[in-house]
């Protein structure tokens, strides 16, 4: 298991920019190689170079868990090709003709369940076929994008600090996690997923995270 602290494009929103899973990274192709470099020796995943309708927001436009990943439907298809040459067989992709689309935001997942938001209700059915998991529509913390204020593994989940004690023992229930509690990240940042990637045995933090924020959440993600 290992961690680091690191900027991507000159900016702490590492997790913005990147997208995590246990069984590879997808990273945009503008990045530094000396920084891919630095990134490889902290996860054991491979790590796979990809835009989104030529964008870098990688962990904005997708979700994904070891099942399957979703994307917009904006992706291009030779962006699409590529992200299928990445994958094995046995793991899903699915594009949403949602015009809310930015499912890192939208939709909060691990291996063993997902919460999305009731902007993408009408794809529920569709979202839980491609993740393989049990998927509700909940809304915590009296906001809308329950992937975009929290940050999960299969160990645990990090959620915005006013949600309430329901709501994380819902939360608990729904990924099948041993802990879920509140933190910030990037001194204070409620937006949890902005400031990281996680999977099961590493993370990159945003340089601005503070070693308190940084020891919560490696002990509730047990990394």
């Amino acid at each position: 298991m290992a961690i680091i602290r690191a900027q991507v494009f000159g900016k702490s929103l590492v997790g913005v920019f990147l997208a995590a899973n246990n069984s590879y990274i997808l990273f945009p192709p503008l990045m530094l190689q000396q920084l891919l470099k630095k990134f490889k020796k902290i996860f054991q995943e491979p790590f796979h170079p990809l835009t989104i309708n030529n964008s870098n927001l990688l962990g904005v436009y997708s979700v994904s868990n070891k099942y399957g990943i979703i994307v917009p439907h904006i992706i291009r298809e030779d962006e699409l090709n590529k992200l299928r040459s990445y994958l094995d067989n046995s793991s899903n992709i699915g594009i949403l003709k949602s015009t809310d689309n930015a499912f890192g935001n939208l939709i909060l997942c691990n291996d063993k369940g997902a919460i999305i938001s009731s902007f993408l209700k009408e794809y529920k059915t569709e979202i839980e076929d491609v993740l393989n998991v049990e998927t509700v529509v909940y809304e915590f913390a009296n906001y809308y994008l329950p992937g975009s204020i929290s940050l999960a593994n299969n160990y645990g989940c990090l959620v915005h600090p006013l949600s309430t004690d329901g709501e994380i023992d819902y939360i608990s229930s729904v990924l099948k996690v041993d802990e879920v509690d509140v933190s910030t990240v990037n001194r204070g940042v409620p937006y949890l997923s902005s400031g990281a990637i996680v999977n099961d045995r590493s993370g990159i933090f945003g340089v601005d995270c503070t070693g308190p924020e940084m020891m919560r959440i490696t002990s509730v993600l047990q990394l």
